[in-house]
């Protein structure tokens, strides 16, 4: 699971490298058999190489150590 404070990358550009600086909840459109699915966390991710704050979703995130 990924916390304000670790260092991150997405996966489709492993050199973008940031830390988690905040994450957001965001309720889901979609509906499935049985109702609607559960929400999807949005991270704001700060970029080491210029500092720009970026929007990803949580599942497209690696965390690095």
């Amino acid at each position: 699971m990924i916390k304000i404070g670790d260092k991150v990358a997405p996966f489709e550009n492993m050199s973008r490298t940031g830390v988690v600086v905040d994450m957001h909840k965001q309720k889901s459109n979609q509906w499935m058999i049985g109702g609607a699915m559960e929400g999807i966390f949005i991270v704001d991710v700060r970029l080491d190489k210029d500092g720009a704050i970026e929007r990803f979703r949580a599942d497209r995130l690696m965390r690095l150590e």
